[in-house]
């Protein structure tokens, strides 16, 4: 009995050891959380004029030297020193989502329209302008748009990005992970799932030209990286139209009908005939549609009809006051922006199109909700030695249903900070799926944090996270086992080691 008692005291004594070790490790100064970098002396003015580290968020990278300039990521930014100049400022990584380039705001540039047309979200305004406006955060890159996958408004600049979360009363201003979406693979911490930007970051040549040329706005944002067609082509899909180039002729780029391709189908052809605020266009032996001059305006201001094709399509009614016009490869309609102006676009066929191609590739099971989803994840062993495989299983639950054919995402963040990424197998009629992962040589009283994520019909993220313990087998005495997930679980709570916890 009293040996028991000493090797109970002697596992209490070593995970006391591993909480003076980890209070020793506590963070430094007050810009750092637990596991991240230290922000580098020469940032910490500026990163506290721009609101710090519940703006910003923490440092993720260590000081990057390039010639005569120090970068440092943040989950946010990425923060730049000039050793000549002595100058900090913010990276423009706007740019590296597609947007085409804008002139250089100038002192007498009003900041609620800078460059283009494009405006500044009100929302956004008092946030903008006390990070220091376009001299800091540079002029917008995009018009503010819904993001329906992430549920938020948001909006892209130059050098940082804005996202209001849906529904929120206190309408804060948040700002997007351009930092982390940058880093990728290289920073190992978590992204926030709120601020997580879901834009590709594959980029071919001839689809970027053809964004500078005519514009975001046109084209609307990527839904899909570039990908090599059946027919050859390569293809992308934007939220508006759908781009393809041959790769042995990558100088032109074309558009795929996707009218045609979502199932929307042509008119009959109507005789010629002359209105006013209208162009009669020609199809077929004279016959034709006639095209509102607005949508003919902004035809012209965008290829005209060489780009969008002839018309396929009279006017039709969308809701009281707006209307909507197919052409081969495109539709225009009326739109009401989020200023509450009324505007003439693109229709927004991209989403559907995407989603058919997922289909057509076996995209798994009928699209489910977040909001039935009960998703659990647990382990064949809570504390497992470093030459011992480990076992992660999950169950899916709709209601009280159990959910077959979903395969989760395991993502396993190892003791050297990197994340590794498997699909689980589908689960089974019980909602169960069950994966094996290789053994983890690390020392004793590592943890190690692993999410489980599923995603619902509109391709919104649900996970969980946990963790399990590396100890040696020979230091795991089968009588006092039992005492150690217990132990942990105090001081996780007390220290804040680790809290599982269920994120979107």
């Amino acid at each position: 009995m009293r040996a028991d008692k000493q090797h109970i005291l002697r596992y209490i004594s070593l995970f006391l050891l591993l909480l003076f070790t980890s209070c020793a490790r506590k963070v430094e100064n007050r810009f750092q959380q637990n596991g991240t970098y230290p922000l580098d002396k020469r940032f910490e003015a500026f990163y506290e004029q721009l609101g710090g580290l519940a703006r910003l968020g923490p440092a993720i990278s260590p000081v990057i030297e390039k010639g005569d300039k120090r970068y440092q990521y943040t989950t946010a930014v990425l923060l730049e020193y000039d050793t000549k100049s002595k100058k900090v400022q913010l990276t423009p990584l706007g740019y590296e989502f597609g947007f085409s380039s804008l002139p250089k705001p100038t002192e007498s540039t009003n900041s609620q329209q800078i460059g283009n047309d494009l405006k500044i979200y009100p929302l956004f305004q008092r946030t903008y302008e006390e990070m220091g406006g376009a001299e800091i955060i540079g002029p917008p890159l995009s018009e503010v748009r819904y993001n329906e996958n992430q549920r938020r408004y948001e909006q892209y600049f130059e050098r940082a990005g804005f996202f209001i979360i849906e529904g929120d009363v206190t309408q804060t201003v948040y700002l997007l992970s351009y930092g982390a979406w940058k880093c990728r693979e290289s920073c190992s911490f978590p992204i926030p799932e709120n601020s997580r930007i879901d834009l590709p970051s594959t980029k071919a040549a001839p689809m970027m030209a053809f964004i500078y040329r005519y514009g975001i706005k046109f084209s609307g944002f990527a839904l899909s990286e570039p990908y090599l067609a059946p027919d050859g082509l390569i293809e992308q899909i934007f939220e508006n139209v759908v781009l393809t180039f041959n790769p042995e002729h990558p100088e032109q780029v074309d558009l795929r009908p996707l009218p045609q391709l979502v199932g929307i189908p042509p008119d009959i052809l109507q005789t010629k005939q002359d209105l006013a605020d209208f162009v009669w266009v020609s199809v077929e032996n004279e016959k034709g549609f006639l095209v509102p001059m607005r949508f003919w305006e902004y035809l012209q201001a965008h290829g005209g009809l060489e780009i969008s094709g002839y018309p396929q399509t009279q006017v039709h009614n969308l809701t009281e006051g707006r209307q909507r016009q197919c052409f081969v490869k495109l539709c225009v309609e009326d739109q009401i922006d989020l200023f509450g102006d009324q505007v003439v676009r693109l229709s927004k066929l991209g989403e559907t199109y995407r989603r058919m191609k997922a289909k057509e590739l076996g995209e798994p099971r009928e699209g489910f909700e977040l909001e039935q989803i009960t998703l659990r994840s647990w382990e064949s062993q809570p504390i497992v030695p470093p030459d011992r495989q480990q076992e992660i299983g999950v169950s899916v639950y709709a209601g009280d249903q159990p959910l077959s054919g979903v395969a989760p995402e395991l993502i396993i963040t190892y003791p050297n900070g990197k994340e590794e990424r498997v699909n689980m197998p589908p689960t089974d009629q019980d909602g169960k799926t069950q994966l094996g992962i290789s053994p983890i040589n690390a020392e004793n009283g590592t943890l190690i944090p692993y999410r489980v994520c599923v995603q619902d019909i509109r391709e919104e993220k649900f996970c969980i996270r946990d963790s399990f313990i590396i100890w040696k087998a020979e230091e795991l005495a089968r009588p006092h086992v039992q005492y150690l997930p217990a132990i942990f679980n105090w001081l996780a709570k007390v220290y804040q080691v680790f809290l599982p916890y269920v994120s979107r």
